[in-house]
């Protein structure tokens, strides 16, 4: 038995993250403002500026002593929160047009097992053993899974292959940029870290919408359910990066999709058909491996504590 602090961490742990997975995956049901506001990108923009502005008033005191210590690891923050953030979401609007959303959504639940490949390259933690090669056939599976569920289409023409390598290594630099950020944010307050990443992938997407030609227009359309459900992904998403492991926190792209599905299938009721149930064994085996295998010992880093 844990003792009750520990336990109630664990619990409050599995309910952000129940709670994000949740929000994600419905995040298409909920009502939305008006069409005619600002692109998506820079949509994004003002919610992390939004984010980045509030929480720098409460943290710029503590981020200003540091600096000059800590100025390459603010940097690197910053760098590394915008290829986890920003990075995938120019790209997956950018992709559109030739790679569908589903199939982008089956493409991204490879990054548990990105994941995996990168924190089995890393050295221990202050002394803590990343013992993930048991997570290496799950996270597969669960990919697996995600290809059968979401009926994943390679795309045929040239225009689709080459967003499909873009998407392919926007993959790769979201799953080592998941396994570097747990132990950049390791050092940072929560609303220290909420000023950084949110000023920086601010800064990202705004640039990036501009050079798009994006409209910025219409921001009262902001003021929504879905934007306010989705500032609240933000602030969750930025927490449990700093509390839950890289590879336990990077299920979400398994548990999303399964999440979606179930939703699907709750709505439209299609009919059961093989590939459903094997992609439903794949994904659910996969990504309940990986939350809830447990090893004394040897992953206290990778724990949900």
């Amino acid at each position: 038995m844990l003792p009750d602090g520990r336990s109630h961490a664990r619990w409050t742990l599995w309910g952000a993250f129940a709670l994000l997975c949740a929000l994600v995956s419905s995040s298409g049901l909920l009502p939305a403002g008006a069409n005619d506001g600002p692109s998506p990108m820079a949509k994004q923009s003002y919610f992390f500026g939004a984010l980045g502005l509030i929480s720098m008033p409460i943290s710029y005191r503590r981020l200003w002593l540091r600096l000059p210590e800590s100025k390459w690891v603010l940097l690197r923050l910053a760098a590394v929160s915008v290829m986890l953030l920003g990075v995938p979401a120019v790209v997956s609007e950018w992709a559109q047009g030739g790679v569908p959303d589903v199939s982008q959504t089956a493409l991204f639940a490879l990054v548990p097992f990105v994941v995996v490949v990168v924190a089995m390259g890393l050295e221990p933690v202050a002394g803590e053993e990343f013992a993930v090669r048991r997570f290496f056939a799950p996270a597969l599976a669960g990919f697996g899974g995600a290809l059968f569920l979401l009926s994943f289409n390679f795309p045929v023409s040239t225009r689709g292959r080459t967003m499909f390598g873009v998407l392919l290594l926007a993959v790769v630099v979201v799953g080592f940029a998941s396994a570097w950020i747990y132990r950049l944010l390791r050092g940072f307050g929560m609303m220290e870290a909420l000023a950084v990443v949110g000023l920086s992938n601010a800064l990202f997407l705004a640039v990036c919408s501009v050079f798009s030609g994006g409209s910025w227009s219409g921001v009262s359309s902001l003021i929504s359910i879905s934007s306010l459900c989705y500032l609240l992904e933000l602030v969750l998403l930025v927490w449990l990066l700093r509390e839950l492991s890289p590879v336990r926190l990077a299920a979400r792209y398994l548990v999303v999709p399964l999440l979606a599905v179930l939703e699907g299938v709750a709505i439209l009721r299609p009919a059961f058909t093989v590939r459903m149930g094997a992609g439903l064994v794949l994904l659910i085996g996969g990504a309940g491996y990986i939350l809830l295998s447990r090893k004394q010992n040897s992953d206290a880093a990778l724990s949900i504590r």
